[in-house]
């Protein structure tokens, strides 16, 4: 059993272990307390730790305090916010220690002394019960419902935190569904165009769509694929859209790495990648000129895009490319804290800034590989 579990389970064993732990360590600390030797030569009487011992008498006052102050007070009464009643029923409760210190005090004597109860010392028949019962019982109930408040509020956030990495997820699964069915549509409706003109590409064409496919299918469930394989996929699909689209488009592909192991969430570059062109050569019936950097430098990834066509105007109005937002929100969800995006809209040329701290980079050479593929056709 494990720490945590040993202070937040809610089994049955962990619970009724955890409070039996509890109590012995209050009369451990109970009995510390009422330890208080007038002298040295106290400390080897037996009745020092006798009048110690006995004090513990008190326990079922504090025992019944702090469970009715964390069991029933706090969650029916102080967290539905029923503040009036919280502190009638508390200060009923103080009472109530009160008077069960004071006839625990009266049996007590009544069990162990030859006098009678009224006889007793002021500082027994009267202190004790104030100090035992309305003084520490009370104590040991605020200490307990205090406690469970913060047990409560802990077990909240971890709740929150869980239903938030859940609500990521389902959010992912969401632009998957949504992504992968509205490529593959268009891919197909293009090569399906190639076959029918009998073009010499429509071979090629289906052999990158099946790479394309692979990586979907086989590498987009993995948390972390590496950043080598993630741009080869980047350059596949821009070669499929040269095929489809020939003189539309321009593209000016840069990549500039550190010999690292530097992994990034699958797709993660691509989908930017894939939905600024979409929104240019499916929306706007233009040329599409993008130009795209990407580079590393001490774990981190730089990706630049630049590109003519991001907005497409209806009756005067800039829209904005859902797609590419979709993207952007995958990209938040994935690298908490852990991203810095930046975009700009002028004279006609969009573009886009994207930098991720990668989780996994170990930088091994002062080198860089460059590699620069231009698609330009006369």
């Amino acid at each position: 059993m494990t720490a945590y579990d040993f202070i937040f389970s809610g089994k049955s064993s962990h619970r009724q272990l955890r409070h039996i732990m509890l109590w012995m360590i209050f009369c451990l600390y109970f009995f510390t307390v009422n330890f208080l030797p007038a002298s040295a030569a106290d400390l080897t009487s037996i009745k020092t730790y006798s009048v110690a011992f006995r004090k513990l008498v008190y326990m079922p006052v504090s025992i019944l305090s702090a469970y009715a102050t964390a069991y029933f007070l706090l969650p029916k009464f102080l967290l539905k916010g029923k503040y009036f009643g919280f502190t009638v029923l508390f200060i009923m409760l103080c009472g109530l220690n009160l008077f069960n210190a004071f006839w625990i005090t009266k049996l007590y004597v009544l069990l162990t002394q030859n006098t009678s109860f009224g006889q007793t010392p002021i500082h027994v028949r009267i202190f004790q019960p104030i100090i035992y019962g309305l003084g520490l019982g009370s104590t040991t109930g605020v200490f307990a419902g205090v406690t469970r408040l913060l047990k409560i509020h802990y077990m909240e956030q971890k709740e929150n935190e869980r239903l938030e990495k859940v609500k990521i997820i389902t959010e992912l699964e969401i632009i998957k569904t949504h992504f992968h069915p509205h490529f593959l549509s268009d891919a197909l409706r293009n090569i399906s165009l190639l076959i029918r003109n009998h073009s010499a590409d429509a071979p090629n064409a289906i052999l990158k769509l099946a790479d394309l496919l692979s990586y979907f299918l086989y590498e987009n469930e993995k948390e972390r694929v590496p950043l080598d394989q993630e741009m080869q996929i980047v350059r596949t699909y821009l070669e499929l859209e040269k095929i489809f689209y020939c003189e539309r488009i321009v593209i000016d592909l840069k990549v500039r790495t550190e010999k690292s192991d530097i992994q990034v969430a699958p797709c993660i570059i691509f989908s930017v990648v894939q939905h600024c062109c979409e929104q240019s050569l499916l929306s706007l019936q233009q040329e599409l000129a993008i130009d795209i950097d990407v580079k590393t430098q001490d774990g981190r990834l730089e990706f630049l895009l630049r590109c003519n066509g991001y907005y497409e105007k209806i009756n005067g109005v800039l829209q904005q490319n859902q797609g590419l937002s979709q993207a952007m929100k995958r990209v938040k969800a994935l690298y908490p804290g852990k991203h810095k995006v930046e975009t700009h809209f002028e004279n006609g040329m969009f573009s886009l800034m994207l930098s991720l701290t990668s989780e996994n980079s170990i930088r091994t050479a002062d080198d860089n590989t460059i590699l620069k593929i231009n698609y330009e056709y006369a």
